[in-house]
């Protein structure tokens, strides 16, 4: 939804995306046909430990760097290749490669596999909260399309999922394809009626098609429940109040 928390990535230090940093990396190479013969949950464990170690790597470098007021070095390859390489199917490092594979230009492997997310088995660890994650980033980059691409295929996965109902309403309304996503909203509300996170984008989604009286109610309904420092439902009140005032000049 429109309000998610940025997702937490690394800047890219390379232009090259995974899978020909893959190709040519020797040591990756190596990683990926070691673990492929071993148990799944030693694959998943040597994963986790090198995902960590190198997300705890970059953080204590710019750390150090703040200190030294000196640029932050860089490491020897982005967050989460290793334990990609090393775990084709871990969830963290999916997200953190893919996103950086998007933002380094190479949108089609980033999409890719992002949406391999979907793929994974819905009893993953946090799998709900990292395909909203791979979501959001998407939005962030300007890829309404693409991140209705993801809630589709998470979908298809778990089709009663509140939070990917709510995702493919936002997507939609952000695309611009408001009276797609309204049954969607609609739906999301019906389950939740007084999440003033759908509410808003609901309400929205009717301003946007000039159904003023039914937006003006949701939106005010999303002011009543909004948590404390959520404001976005009062902006759009008064976005809405001036969407009135154009139609009737």
């Amino acid at each position: 939804m429109a309000n998610r928390a940025a997702t937490n990535k690394a800047p890219p230090r390379t232009n090259q995306c995974f899978a020909e940093v893959l190709s040519h990396d020797r040591e990756l190479s190596a990683l990926r046909a070691d673990y492929a013969l071993k148990p799944a949950a030693k694959r998943r464990m040597a994963a986790q430990w090198a995902y960590d170690d190198s997300i705890a790597n970059r953080l204590f470098g710019a750390a150090l760097a703040r200190l030294q007021r000196e640029p932050a070095p860089a490491p020897e390859r982005p967050p989460g290749f290793a334990a990609l390489a090393i775990d084709p199917e871990f969830a963290p490092a999916l997200l953190t490669v893919g996103c950086h594979d998007y933002d380094c230009g190479h949108q089609a492997e980033g999409m890719k596999l992002l949406l391999q997310l979907t793929q994974l088995s819905p009893d993953t660890a946090d799998w709900i909260e990292i395909i909203d994650k791979a979501g959001q980033s998407l939005m962030d980059a300007g890829d309404a399309a693409g991140t209705c691409r993801l809630y589709e295929a998470a979908l298809k996965a778990r089709p009663d999922e509140q939070e990917f109902i709510i995702g493919i309403g936002w997507a939609l309304c952000r695309a611009g394809k408001q009276n797609e996503a309204l049954p969607w909203l609609e739906r999301a509300v019906a389950d939740a009626p007084n999440d003033s996170l759908v509410l808003n984008d609901y309400g929205w989604g009717l301003a946007e098609l000039g159904r003023f009286d039914e937006a003006q109610k949701a939106l005010e309904k999303a002011v009543q429940f909004a948590p404390a420092g959520y404001v976005l439902p009062v902006n759009n009140l008064e976005r809405l109040r001036q969407l009135r005032q154009k139609a009737q000049a």
